[in-house]
């Protein structure tokens, strides 16, 4: 099995690709959306949900080699195996990142099972190994993970540029971001709302060193 680095992409406006008319391509396709990408698919059918997706640009023939130009990532989400190793092989060619849809040994990304809260983003990967494991893992993780912790990253975003202006030590800053983002203060987020964490925020920065 190939070793993944994990990293996480912006694709705000970038040309994506996606070969294929099924669910299988939807759900690449809406992943890419919620991401903001350009997102071209192609293939010569499409099932009812990708129809009705908007915001994207359909093209209804079967692949052609030129579909990858400009592309930054490729998806080769068909049911035929040889349309899927050619999409793989043109895209290497053109200088794109290619996955293939269940052959791990010809993608260059996989994409993890990732659960979602606001900005707070979790992703669990075997490797392509096992992806029925990484989804099983990321849902017993979704009750350890409320909702609310969305709106207390959102809330720790705006605490920390506060801190970057008035705070001018690097090691304060870094202890009171620590300490804003431990368990305590989390309980007060979660008991008092979003005032009392800035009121805290605020007598850490009026604490001095």
């Amino acid at each position: 099995m190939p070793r993944y680095y994990p990293i996480c992409l912006s694709l705000e406006a970038k040309p994506c690709l996606v070969i294929g008319g099924g669910q299988v391509a939807r759900r690449k396709v809406e992943s890419l959306l919620d991401a903001g990408a350009a997102v071209t698919v192609v293939s010569p059918a499409f099932c009812d949900d990708l129809l009705s997706l908007e915001g994207i640009q359909r093209i209804t023939r079967p692949f052609e080699e030129r579909d990858v130009a400009g592309a930054c990532l490729v998806y080769a989400a068909t049911d035929d195996p040889a349309v899927n190793s050619a999409v793989a092989a043109a895209a290497r060619k053109a200088g794109a990142l290619v996955n293939v849809v269940d052959t791990p040994d010809e993608c260059d990304f996989i994409v993890p099972s990732t659960l979602t809260r606001g900005d707070l983003t979790i992703s669990v990967s075997t490797g392509g190994a096992g992806p029925a494991l990484s989804r099983r893992l990321r849902l017993e993780l979704e009750p350890l993970i409320p909702q609310d912790f969305g709106e207390f990253v959102a809330l720790l975003a705006e605490l920390r540029a506060e801190v970057a202006a008035t705070v001018p030590d690097i090691q304060r800053r870094s202890a009171i971001a620590r300490e804003l983002a431990d368990k305590p203060a989390l309980e007060l987020f979660r008991q008092r709302g979003p005032g009392a964490v800035r009121q805290l925020a605020r007598e850490l920065i009026e604490r001095g060193p």
